[in-house]
């Protein structure tokens, strides 16, 4: 099918390129050994060849007086990891995403920034220190690039703070469900660097968890055509992992402040069979906009974003002097954000569109069937984003009323004509009907913040909620 274009995951469809890369029965872990593999090595990494050690900028290099080197500096703030770059051999260059104005926020990143995706392994003289399949797994390097390596750094600073750094190459009982993993982080000197100063964040992640996003899932959950029952567990598995991986966050002190459908992961489990369908867990990933609440400017937030900045891209602005409100605002907004991504999953595994919204809030808010006429879907709703507009429908002022206004609309769509238009509409209904309106009540919660509400009290109602009680 047609994949949705917004997640970065879906850049690297590795099996495809990695295999025609390979050439029939080779291994991606043989890759390496072939002989028409250049031994090109940047930054201490190995690309095909042996990994050697290399001094990235000369200690005498120093800039500002201040006795370290660029890749020091940025390695203070990135603190400890246990990998650097002389740990990996890259296998193959897998995909890129470039930053314009459409980022996950309004905190641009900043134009000509990317996050490069590598296939890669770890190194021999690393490997060694590895037990069994540990030794032996295929991971992912992400290259964050000129102003993206901020993302980079507040990443593996997020996963730090909230002691998430003890990830293995392969998945262990013991570790975390609610969060995608991450292996660790380093600094090297950008490939095709500009000027011996320009660096990168490198960040470690597994290549399993690629295109295992929310969106994907629930694409594959409408191609297998599986039973509302089914889907109804298997969304109550996801936004148990969602909500949880969340509550962690904000009582950590952070907020995620990028949160969509592409930054919940399936962690565990997958369709393959009734056995593993019921063993999915999710979780959250993308921690780049992470800020720290209660930070009282962006000095005291370092490395992270400042609270009044995320409430600002909320649209909140001129809290800069409020740490307590900015604070309440960022954390309201991620649990918006994430009320509309697990909605949108809904959406998709169902191949339902939002067209039926027609009157009321929602609709008002700017999204659904225009001119007040329902509009049936016209091809696979894959062509599209199945929940279009919903960040919009659902505000993060009213959104209470635009939820409550979006089921009324669903319900009489389902029981009326229109339900032949919108096929999905019955049981998106039933989903979110099921153990007396459970589904509806628990969006509700992380919508519904009303003025002066304690936003952690009702996250941490909205995770023990009977609706994902599985």
């Amino acid at each position: 099918g047609v994949r949705r274009q917004s997640s970065l995951m879906q850049l690297a469809m590795l099996s495809t390129i990695l295999s025609s890369s390979v050439g029939p029965g080779r291994s991606v872990l043989e890759r390496e050994t072939l002989a028409d593999i250049r031994a090109t090595r940047f930054g201490g990494i190995a690309m095909g060849g042996k990994v050697r050690r290399q001094l990235l900028v000369p200690k005498a290099e120093t800039q500002g007086g201040e006795g370290l080197s660029p890749v020091e500096k940025i390695q203070q703030r990135l603190g400890y990891s246990r990998f650097d770059s002389s740990d990996f051999i890259i296998l193959e260059k897998i995909g890129e995403i470039t930053f314009g104005e459409a980022a996950p926020t309004s905190v641009f990143v900043g134009g000509g920034s990317s996050i490069r995706l590598y296939a890669a392994r770890l190194s021999p003289d690393r490997a060694v220190y590895e037990s069994g399949e540990q030794a032996s797994q295929t991971l992912v390097l992400r290259e964050h690039t000129k102003a993206a390596s901020d993302l980079g750094v507040r990443e593996w600073a997020a996963y730090r703070h909230m002691g998430l750094d003890e990830y293995q190459p392969a998945a262990t009982n013991s570790e975390p469900e609610s969060f995608m993993a991450v292996l660790g982080a380093f600094v090297t000197q950008t490939v095709d660097a500009e000027s011996d100063d320009e660096m990168s964040v490198w960040t470690v992640t597994r290549l399993k968890d690629l295109d295992r996003d929310g969106l994907s899932l629930a694409y594959e959950m409408y191609d297998l055509q599986l039973g509302t029952e089914k889907i109804l567990n298997i969304f109550r598995r996801v936004a148990k992992g969602a909500v949880k991986g969340l509550l962690t966050t904000h009582q950590e002190g952070l907020a995620h402040g990028g949160i969509d459908s592409s930054t919940i992961m399936v962690t565990k489990g997958d369709l393959s069979n009734n056995q593993e369908m019921e063993m999915i867990g999710a979780g959250l990933s993308n921690f780049g906009y992470a800020a720290k609440l209660g930070s009282k400017d962006d000095k005291t937030a370092m490395p992270f974003l400042s609270a009044a900045k995320l409430a600002a891209s909320a649209g909140k602005r001129g809290l800069d002097n409020d740490p307590v409100l900015a604070g309440s605002v960022a954390r309201k907004e991620d649990m918006r954000r994430l009320a509309v991504a697990l909605v949108e999953i809904l959406f998709a595994s169902l191949n339902l569109s939002s067209g039926f919204l027609t009157t009321g809030p929602a609709a008002a808010a700017g999204g659904g069937g225009g001119g007040g006429e329902r509009r049936p879907l016209s091809g696979s709703a894959k062509q599209q984003l199945p929940a279009k507009n919903l960040g919009e429908l659902i505000p993060l002022d009213g959104g209470l009323e635009a939820w409550r206004s979006l089921k009324e609309q669903a319900r009489a769509t389902a029981s009326g004509v229109g339900a032949n238009d919108y096929p999905g509409i019955e049981q998106l209904c039933e989903i979110f009907g099921a153990d007396s309106n459970a589904g509806w009540e628990f969006i509700e919660l992380l919508v519904g913040m009303q003025e002066g509400a304690n936003p952690l009290l009702q996250l941490t109602r909205a995770s023990t909620h009977r609706f994902i009680a599985v």
